[in-house]
């Protein structure tokens, strides 16, 4: 019911987006968009329904991992260090797993998870995770080079960018500078500071640790946790996929990263 919901809402917003002006907040999973929908939510004064099972019809924030489209009214796109995204959303598995959950896992994916959460099969497992997740992506139809490519060659004109690692080092002043674009209005930069303290990662700190006794780095608000979990046989592979959007999204210059990661 709730993937209806969210595809008859979404097309609505698209065919309607005058009569119902939805700001659509997308991005690649794990790139912090829940977190993105809360901000923009509150600084423009509008709804956020989550997870709701009837469509709606009214202005709000709708939250969706879809790429960056001409016939949003008004468009959000949170990008995030694919490299980080990868890792957070491998660990979310595992976690979820680790907990008994029941997660809609595809088939391709079932060698990966079936050895063990040991540190000996992470480092085995998630070269192999990486080139099924970016050839076959999950949780979202488009890997995050599709995704940081739609994101930078877009021309819509009612475009906002929420570049996760700015948000952690200079919240206050990125979310007004980009929801100003969405408003019309100046950047009110106290008024983004209120919500960055209301919805800041600290207050995830009350939450229960995972399963390992770790809470999640996306709660802690970590960037650069790639550089713990990455070998250079996983950086090889995310370079011959991604190394571009790499480059485009301003995070690497060229391919010399890969160079003082471990072998193994």
């Amino acid at each position: 019911m709730v993937s209806i919901s969210h595809y008859v809402t979404w097309q609505l917003g698209k065919r309607f987006p005058r009569a119902i002006p939805l700001v659509f907040v997308v991005g690649f999973p794990k790139s912090g968009t829940t977190w993105a929908c809360q901000l923009v939510a509150a600084y423009l004064r509008l709804p956020f329904p989550k997870l709701s099972l009837l469509p709606f019809g009214f202005p709000a924030v709708v939250h969706g991992h879809e790429l960056v489209e001409k016939k949003y009214p008004y468009c959000v796109y949170v990008l995030r260090d694919g490299r980080d995204a990868m890792t957070s959303l491998y660990y979310h598995i595992q976690r979820g797993l680790l907990r008994g959950q029941r997660l809609r896992i595809p088939r391709k994916y079932h060698a990966i998870f079936l050895d063990g959460v040991d540190t000996e099969s992470v480092q085995k497992n998630f070269p192999r995770f990486l080139e099924i997740q970016i050839q076959h992506p999950m949780s979202s139809r488009y890997s995050w080079s599709e995704h940081v490519t739609s994101y930078l060659e877009s021309d819509q004109p009612k475009l906002a960018g929420l570049k996760y690692e700015e948000l952690l080092s200079d919240g206050p002043d990125v979310l007004a500078r980009e929801m100003s674009k969405l408003d019309g209005q100046q950047p009110d930069v106290e008024r983004a500071r209120f919500f960055m303290n209301d919805f800041s990662f600290s207050s995830g700190k009350k939450q229960e640790p995972d399963a390992d006794g770790k809470r999640s780095f996306l709660r802690k608000g970590i960037a650069g946790d790639w550089r713990n979990h990455f070998s250079r046989e996983s950086a090889q592979i995310f370079d011959h996929y991604c190394g571009a959007g790499l480059i485009s999204a301003g995070y690497e210059t060229d391919s010399s990263w890969i160079d003082g990661l471990p072998t193994s």
